[in-house]
């Protein structure tokens, strides 16, 4: 069985999650729902490639240049518009991610086969939907959060 770990390319999704419970759920209580929220997410179908091909693939980090780059632009049109619920839980909603971005950064590498921690391989072991074909989830997904979180606020 090839192992899909896509982990980083979902960021996106996870912030507009996370934003969508910020604008709907009272301040202190929709901290802990967006980052619960996260792990929902990461159970559902999406996008992944093998880990073997990962750091030769130039669409798959072209894709994660895409989604942090799209979480930037996010994070400005929070401040712009003093959406600082939805930044919250937006941030909140991603943070679990962040550990693998320093797993990249520190082993030079998009391989995270020889995670260490049970969190790492529990959070590893709850993504076992992600395949190559989950981009079609995803973007669609993207696109219905983007409107409610972005074109229905403004």
């Amino acid at each position: 069985m090839k192992r899909y770990t896509g982990v980083i390319v979902t960021i996106i999704n996870h912030s507009l999650v996370g934003g969508l419970i910020g604008k709907f759920v009272p301040w202190p209580i929709g901290l802990p729902l967006a980052f619960a929220s996260h792990f929902v997410l990461d159970m559902l179908p999406h996008y992944g490639i093998p880990t073997k091909r990962r750091n030769q693939s130039a669409s798959w980090k072209a894709i994660v240049v895409l989604d942090i780059a799209s979480c930037v632009c996010l994070i400005i049109w929070c401040f712009r518009y003093h959406h600082y619920a939805i930044y919250a839980c937006g941030q909140i909603a991603a943070v679990p991610d962040f550990i693998w971005v320093h797993r990249a950064i520190k082993g030079r590498s998009f391989d995270f086969s020889n995670v260490k921690s049970r969190y790492e391989r529990w959070h590893i072991r709850i993504q076992r939907y992600e395949f190559p074909g989950g981009i079609w989830i995803e973007l669609p997904l993207a696109a219905v959060l983007f409107y409610f979180v972005i074109i229905r606020t403004v």
